[in-house]
């Protein structure tokens, strides 16, 4: 029997408990099979609203990811109500089960491959985005005005872009994979998609040990490797939006495995001819 969301006045805010937090919001359950994903203060309105739209878009493709229910306003801040999902992330699952290691990244790559299926009227444009990381990131001003001109001259698209996807970001149900946080969506071209996931598996937040860098430096490969088979023409101009994504990413990215970040990024650069970035 289907189950029916709670309804604002139900929510008590005073005696939700967090069942996880990250850097932009804490997800807290409310009723059965509910829950309620509250932002922090500085998220900002456009962000979550992107995030309730991606999602609902995802949902009427057929992509399997959790179907916001409401939008919300609490006290404690502005919420989405979504249904629960439950079980572990891929990231857990891959140090758990690392013997299917492979099975779930070709899974993965297949999933991301069915999301580039869905066209995206509405969201905003990627190539926006990263005009707008490049111009308000550290690089110097001659190697952002010749990223522009090298951004310009790349294909545009309308595929849907999840812009985070990657192990952490995916959830392992008892039916399959769920997509989840959608609040750097975007549309356009599909390849730098792949890029930034191939960039978040390497370069993202996490463990940085040495064990750990080799084997995310392998998931990744593997993901992509995976993802070229099923559908080697994604794999378009790949240098060119490299060295674009890569410069953008240099934005807001944490210093995780920094000196290695940098090091892929001018491999990048030096590929199409930009200046490099100075370590």
């Amino acid at each position: 029997m289907a189950v029916s969301p709670p309804t604002l006045s139900g929510i008590v805010e005073d005696n939700l408990a967090t069942l996880a937090s990250g850097a932009s919001a804490r997800v807290c359950r409310v009723g059965e099979r509910f829950v309620v994903k509250i932002f922090h203060a500085a998220v900002s309105e456009e962000m979550i609203d992107r995030e309730f739209a991606a999602a609902t878009l995802a949902a009427d493709c057929g992509i399997a990811v959790a179907r916001p229910v409401e939008s919300l306003r609490l006290r404690a801040g502005r919420a989405i109500l979504y249904p629960e999902i439950e079980g572990p992330t891929m990231m857990r699952q891959l140090r758990v089960r690392p013997l299917r290691s492979g099975a779930m990244l070709r899974d993965m790559a297949a999933f991301h491959r069915r999301i580039h299926d869905c066209p995206a009227p509405g969201l905003r444009s990627l190539r926006d985005v990263l005009r707008t990381d490049i111009v308000y990131g550290p690089a110097d001003a001659a190697l952002q005005q010749a990223a522009l001109r090298l951004l310009d001259r790349l294909p545009d698209g309308d595929r849907l872009l999840h812009g985070d996807f990657h192990v952490k970001n995916i959830l392992m149900t008892d039916s399959g994979a769920v997509a989840i946080d959608w609040s750097k969506a975007a549309q356009g071209a599909v390849t730098p998609d792949i890029v930034r996931t191939e960039m978040l598996m390497r370069f993202g937040e996490g463990p940085q040990d040495w064990l750990t860098n080799r084997a995310r430096d392998w998931a990744a490969r593997c993901y992509a490797d995976h993802y070229r088979r099923l559908a080697p023409g994604h794999f378009a101009q790949v240098a060119e939006w490299r060295a674009v994504v890569g410069l953008a990413w240099l934005r807001a990215r944490a210093s995780v495995r920094r000196k290695a970040f940098l090091a892929y990024l001018n491999r990048a650069l030096a590929e199409v001819g930009l200046p490099l970035i100075a370590g």
